[in-house]
């Protein structure tokens, strides 16, 4: 027999617990040696950093199978295994006239491939980490995911407007992709708890 629809009825809210809020995240990023050796500031990408999906259960494709009118359904595998994804920024100019945040996205997306020059670097040069921590409002993480050997495949386009002046300030798309990911999450059902799943 289920509960009554009151609150005294249900275990969820007699045990208090806490939504989850999708504005709760920090995207870290280990920037590939080429753009470190240029200075270039992670921190700046993390503080600004302001949206991420995490599609990361794509449908699997199906085949079917048939007897005369009648069918049977089987998955098959992934079409692929590797993983692409966007992050949105927000873009700002500093004191002496950098939109420092684009300059390192751009400075990345130039290690590929260069269009003002045609320099073109190997993967193990232009490969980077991304982490996403997504955490309660105490910071406690409730899942990590880990993009590996991502690279940046694009920046997004800038429009501009004379019409767009009250409100719409700049942000910039940037286009990743890796190889593969590590999700990493608490399931109390399971017996193992992923590790370094908690903060430092």
């Amino acid at each position: 027999m289920s509960p009554l629809p009151h609150f005294t009825q249900i275990n969820s809210a007699n045990s208090l617990y806490e939504p989850v809020y999708p504005s709760l995240f920090e995207i870290t990023f280990v920037l590939p040696a080429l753009l470190q050796a240029e200075g270039r500031d992670p921190l700046a990408l993390l503080e600004n950093a302001k949206t991420v999906d995490f599609d990361l259960t794509k449908d699997i494709s199906s085949v079917n199978q048939r007897f005369k009118y009648s069918t049977r359904v089987y998955l098959t595998m992934p079409e692929k295994t590797d993983i692409d994804f966007s992050i949105k920024f927000n873009v700002n100019v500093d004191n002496n006239g950098s939109v420092y945040v684009w300059n390192t996205l751009k400075s990345w997306y130039d290690k590929v491939w260069n269009s003002q020059n045609g320099t073109l670097h190997y993967k193990r040069e232009t490969v980077g980490t991304v982490i996403v921590n997504q955490h309660d409002k105490k910071g406690f993480v409730i899942r990590r995911v880990t993009f590996h050997n991502a690279q940046l495949q694009g920046v997004g386009s800038i429009s501009l407007d004379w019409a767009s002046n009250t409100s719409i300030i700049e942000d910039v798309e940037a286009k990743f992709v890796a190889d593969y990911w590590t999700d990493e999450y608490i399931d109390n059902s399971f017996s193992i708890v992923p590790p370094n799943i908690y903060p430092a």
